[in-house]
């Protein structure tokens, strides 16, 4: 089991001699007869701006309660790359905090797109019984937000109310399944002045969350 501070900082940890490539043999063992360990976290890709597109696979990740260093931009980017249509189903995107996570996922999007690019991202969600209308008036924001960037983000109630799953699915081919949704961040600290978590999510701490990585067949369009 590793540290809270290993997964933040993998590159400081496990680390091993380099060795001359042509003593490694091909099955990824050293010539000491040991497995080269990578470590999962490190593989998450870091950013669009990375010269060489990152190699997307499929695997299983965990994240530990209390760590920083997560964001949208490292979980969802790259799988969600050259995507026309983006669907995600979440029955939680109810209160105010909620659809704020939301748009942020948008603003990730619309950040990483080329500027020619028109895309879509649809939301399937639940009502919040509580306060349907301002429910309502919120996402509709992220809607009216979205004139002029490129993206058309359009949202409905899931009827049946039977929905539990969380995941999204683009029209690449990719569906990325998620125990906890967007609401993978703890609430901040409620104090006056500024906080770098309250702008940038690798600053914030998360709760304890998966997500796993499924290829499936590329939707026609």
């Amino acid at each position: 089991m590793q540290t809270v501070e290993e997964q933040e900082f993998p590159q400081f940890y496990h680390r091993k001699p380099v060795r001359d490539p042509k003593q490694q043999s091909a099955d990824n063992r050293d010539t000491d007869g040991d497995v080269i360990e990578i470590d999962a976290d490190a593989q998450v890709p870091l950013s669009a701006s990375e010269a060489t597109p990152p190699k997307l696979e499929e695997g299983h990740f965990t994240y530990s309660e209390n760590r920083k260093g997560v964001s949208f931009e490292k979980l969802f980017g790259p799988y969600t790359d050259g995507a026309a249509r983006t669907v995600l189903t979440d029955p939680y995107i109810r209160k105010p905090y909620q659809i704020r996570t939301m748009m942020e996922f948008v603003e990730m999007i619309i950040q990483r797109k080329p500027p020619e690019d028109q895309i879509s991202i649809h939301l399937v969600t639940g009502p919040n019984d509580g306060d349907i209308q301002k429910q309502r008036e919120l996402l509709d924001s992220i809607t009216e937000a979205c004139t002029g960037s490129g993206v058309d983000f359009t949202w409905a109630f899931d009827t049946t109310g039977t929905a539990h799953a969380r995941d999204i699915v683009t029209d690449t081919g990719w569906k990325i399944v998620l125990d906890r949704g967007l609401d993978i961040f703890q609430a901040p600290m409620r104090r006056e002045g500024f906080s770098l978590g309250d702008r940038l999510q690798e600053h914030r701490m998360v709760k304890g969350f998966y997500v796993t990585y499924v290829r499936q067949k590329r939707v026609a369009s």
